[in-house]
């Protein structure tokens, strides 16, 4: 099957056209994975979060056992309380295992067995698995903002800080990377009431990221290389890509987009009879009107928050 632009999910590169992430994922692991950094990745909706991870959990596979969940995986029953989140958080654990470095690592936790288990018991287990490990641990967790209004996640983040100011006398994960649209350190932990409500970081520990996510130039222009290299359109890349990132600033969906409009609806209509015609400024600024026109998740996220924040409503008008 042929490469296509991809604006649903995650993006792989046998499948679609996407950014070189080789840099990215180098300094990722550089920067912050080799110094055992504890990282949040929080970007706006389709900022390639999920992409970045996937990408970056086989890249460091070969110097790390990279355990990586997705807490949208989780339902809302396993939130429920300490047991039953630590219970379905090793039954989630001990799936990811069974398909890690040929089933050699064993969370050895007798959770099934233990009525009273805990958060307490389930990373004493973390303990033991990190500390039997043949590599050094690295943890991933993809769309923790569906977990961030549950107090027992937060319990959870309160306790892999604990774990993480004591690494050097108990064993558990080297590095740990949360992903999700909100910075996690700004949960709100609660305390005696439901109404009465505290500002206090569970995880303060948390190195600054400052990996630029958005696509350069440079960049798209490598990624619309690919297409050319496969469709000989006689598009100029450079020209192109500069124009793309005029109306988007590299925003990986909406450059995503663009190109997937030129590619599939533009191309072949009239006055876009030719590649080179409609892969040009001209068919840039009518695939951005096209996407203007049309819902899409990224702008109704937008809308709820303009309805839902009168002074970001205003200021936008004062803009428009």
């Amino acid at each position: 099957m042929a490469r296509y632009f991809n604006t649903e999910g995650a993006c792989m590169q046998d499948k679609h056209y996407m950014v070189r992430l080789d840099h990215r994922l180098k300094k990722i692991k550089e920067d912050y994975v080799d110094a055992g950094s504890y990282f949040v990745i929080n970007k706006g909706r389709q900022y390639g979060k999920t992409t970045t991870l996937q990408a970056l959990a086989k890249y460091l596979s070969d110097a790390y056992i990279v355990l990586s969940l997705d807490f949208q995986l989780l339902g809302t029953e396993d939130f429920t309380d300490e047991m039953t989140f630590s219970r379905s958080l090793v039954e989630y654990i001990s799936r990811k295992l069974k398909k890690i470095d040929g089933g050699t690592i064993d969370l050895q936790s007798p959770v099934l067995n233990n009525t009273d288990y805990g958060l307490k018991e389930l990373f004493v287990a973390l303990s033991n698995m990190c500390e039997s490990s043949p590599r050094p641990m690295v943890l991933i967790i993809d769309e923790v903002d569906s977990a961030g209004n549950n107090q027992v996640f937060i319990d959870f983040l309160a306790q892999l800080r604990g774990y993480y100011l004591e690494r050097e006398e108990t064993s558990i994960f080297h590095s740990v990377v949360l992903a999700g649209v909100y910075d996690i350190k700004n949960l709100k932990l609660k305390f005696r009431s439901e109404t009465e409500h505290q500002y206090n970081s569970p995880w303060n520990i948390a190195a600054k990221f400052d990996i630029d996510m958005d696509f350069s130039v440079n960049q798209i222009a490598a990624m619309l290389g690919e297409y050319e290299d496969d469709y000989h359109t006689g598009m100029n890349t450079q020209t192109v890509a500069e124009k793309i990132y005029a109306y988007t600033s590299g925003y990986p969906v909406l450059v995503s987009s663009i190109c997937k409009c030129i590619d599939e609806k533009l191309l072949g209509e009239s006055s876009f009879e030719e590649g080179s015609a409609v892969w040009s400024v001209d068919g840039v600024a009518e695939a951005v009107k096209n996407i203007l026109k049309e819902s899409t998740p990224l702008c109704a996220s937008m809308v709820i928050q303009l309805e839902i924040f009168k002074d970001l409503n205003d200021m936008i008008a004062d803009i428009l």
